[in-house]
């Protein structure tokens, strides 16, 4: 009676490896991960492009106020000549005093335009301030999700590693003229040994006839499943 059992586990063995190197391959980087570093990194941006935003309005604001003290500078000039008597002659007053409205106007103007400045660069502050806080969450989200991931995949590894010395050995005690058969098998079908259970291939789910049964439980040599070509392995204590 062949012993199919020893079989049987290499086989489980090398279900088990081919499952953990797609686990492997998979695990590189999984959705959730990649969708989320993709969020991190358009926030970046985003947040990049505002912060340039929030700048040229500082410097912007910078020479608005600059233009104001230029003009409160000229007004105080201005209004030193004119009232101090520096000034007499009617036309040239009458220039002067245009002048100082022309200067008042550009003051309360560009300090309004000021005023409009500080509130965009309040708005755009709070923004960056709550986007800040959105992506310092989101990375140590990342970071930790990430530490995870590579913690599970030296465990992959691990056990990746511990299959060979454990499949040699069981592989040493299998029949050379069956593994050879198997071999064989496997070129034409993955997973050539084929558990019976309830008298049906679980490798294609057809049941087994009587006769075919009759053989497997007596132990007369190998018995293969009539619809997929795989050898049939029962167990006797399953």
């Amino acid at each position: 009676m062949p012993d199919l059992k020893q079989l049987w586990e290499i086989q489980l063995l090398d279900g088990q490896r081919r499952a953990l190197e797609q686990k492997l391959r998979e695990g590189q980087i999984s959705g959730e991960l990649r969708t989320l570093k993709t969020d991190i990194e358009q926030g970046r941006i985003i947040f990049n492009k505002l912060k340039e935003e929030y700048n040229l309005l500082k410097k912007l604001k910078k020479m608005k106020e600059m233009d104001v003290a230029t003009a409160n500078e000229q007004k105080k000039s201005l209004g030193e000549k004119l009232y101090g008597g520096l000034i007499t002659n009617p036309k040239e007053v009458n220039s002067s005093n245009k002048k100082l409205e022309s200067l008042d106007e550009k003051v309360k103007k560009t300090e309004d335009e000021i005023l409009s400045i500080m509130e965009q660069q309040d708005t755009l502050r709070a923004r960056l301030e709550e986007m800040s806080a959105e992506l310092s969450k989101k990375a140590e989200d990342y970071r930790r999700k990430h530490g995870t991931l590579l913690a599970s995949q030296e465990k992959v590894r691990q056990l990746l590693a511990q299959i060979p010395l454990s499949r040699q050995k069981m592989l040493e005690r299998v029949d050379n003229g069956l593994w050879q058969k198997y071999t064989e098998l496997q070129k034409k079908v993955n997973d050539p040994l084929a558990k019976v259970e309830k008298a049906t291939c679980m490798g294609c789910r057809v049941n087994i006839p009587f006769h075919d049964m009759r053989l497997l439980k007596q132990g007369d040599g190998l018995v293969f499943c009539s619809r997929c070509g795989r050898m049939l392995y029962w167990d006797k204590q399953g």
